[in-house]
């Protein structure tokens, strides 16, 4: 064969080998046709089982419980999942479901380095140390048998389509991966669960009672009679002077959307009431809120009745005690003093 022939054919044996290795993509040139294997193989007949599940990250350490009867077999177990650092507030099944499947469906696509040094470029390092942003991943059983540990990196956004990949290593192994699909675990607790308490439309109030614990405190009454009225504070004192003509309008809004930031059992939270909320709606529903201040936060609790709203409600909050927003606390603890328009100033 001539060599100049020789030549021609190895240039496009080699432009056909990198068109199998390299697709070109929006965000630059990416693997293709790289064998891809489990990360775990067999994970789908174990993961059943699961019963704990513990995440280390940035943001600190959390621990999930399962309790309850096994789904089938190859099903993960996304229902019956609590927090174990919250007193086993539930978890929300949405947010679990796309972790445990993650776990059963990923797939090596690229091998990455062996050098331990260069893991903190990928998020690979040690998870919990100081500017890691590493998270470990351990799955066990009801024995407290291991049934998964991983490190999970950073994100690697289109490696295929609109499909991400992160990069992953397993504790007991150098090697590091491009793996997929991409799933993010978060070691925040309050991101397992479901943070909504509340979410009762303004215009849905017929009316709202706030109440200091102080003896002989009266309380801030507001009513209207239906919804296209304002909710008036009643028995306003004669030559009392407004500092807004529609208080009412900033009362209301504090029971929409109202989401907890912090969550403990109830019987943990045993200090006297500083005071409360009564709501009624025109749909029938009451609410009750009952304000704690114990161990310099305030915490709040829930009673609800009378509508199907606020059978959710109670079945949400039954038994806990939750921090929410300053700004909502503020707006519960309001008094009258609070509305009164400040004096002119001398000489005005």
């Amino acid at each position: 064969m001539r060599s100049t022939t020789l030549i021609a054919l190895t240039i496009v044996t080699a432009a056909a080998v990198a068109a199998a290795v390299f697709v070109p993509a929006p965000g630059g040139t990416k693997p293709a046709g790289v064998a891809t294997a489990p990360v775990f193989p067999g994970l789908k007949g174990w993961i059943a089982g699961a019963a704990k599940l513990t995440v280390v990250g940035p943001s600190g350490t959390v621990t999930l419980e399962r309790k309850g009867a096994a789904p089938k077999a190859g099903e993960p177990p996304v229902d019956g999942w609590s927090l174990a650092d919250k007193g086993g507030y539930p978890v929300d099944p949405a947010t679990i479901r796309p972790i445990l499947s993650g776990l059963v469906d990923l797939k090596t696509v690229e091998p990455k380095t062996e050098r331990p040094k260069l893991y903190d470029r990928l998020d690979l390092g040690t998870p919990g140390d100081k500017g890691s942003e590493a998270k470990s991943v351990a799955l066990a059983d009801g024995n407290g048998a291991d049934i998964v540990k991983l490190i999970v990196g950073r994100r690697r956004y289109g490696l295929a389509g609109n499909d991400d990949g992160i990069y992953v290593r397993k504790p007991d192994e150098a090697r590091t991966w491009l793996a997929a699909p991409a799933f993010d675990p978060p070691a925040d607790a309050m991101a397992w669960i479901d943070r909504k308490l509340v979410d009762i439309d303004a215009d849905q109030i017929r009316s709202v009672s706030l109440t200091p614990a102080a003896a002989g405190a009266k309380p801030l009454i507001f009513r209207r009679d239906k919804p296209a009225d304002k909710l008036a504070i009643q028995d306003l004192p004669k030559d009392f002077k407004l500092k807004s003509d529609n208080p009412g309008s900033d009362v209301a809004p504090a029971f929409r959307y109202l989401d907890l930031t912090d969550v403990k059992p109830a019987g943990g939270v045993t200090a006297a009431p500083v005071a409360t909320a009564h709501v009624e709606t025109f749909d029938g529903m009451v609410l009750d809120v009952t304000l704690v201040d114990q161990d310099g936060a305030t915490w709040v609790k829930f009673a609800a009745k009378g509508s199907d709203a606020a059978a959710e409600i109670a079945r949400r909050t039954d038994g806990w005690a939750y921090k929410i927003p300053d700004a909502r606390v503020k707006t519960l603890e309001t008094k009258l003093a609070d509305l009164q328009a400040l004096p002119p100033a001398k000489g005005s």
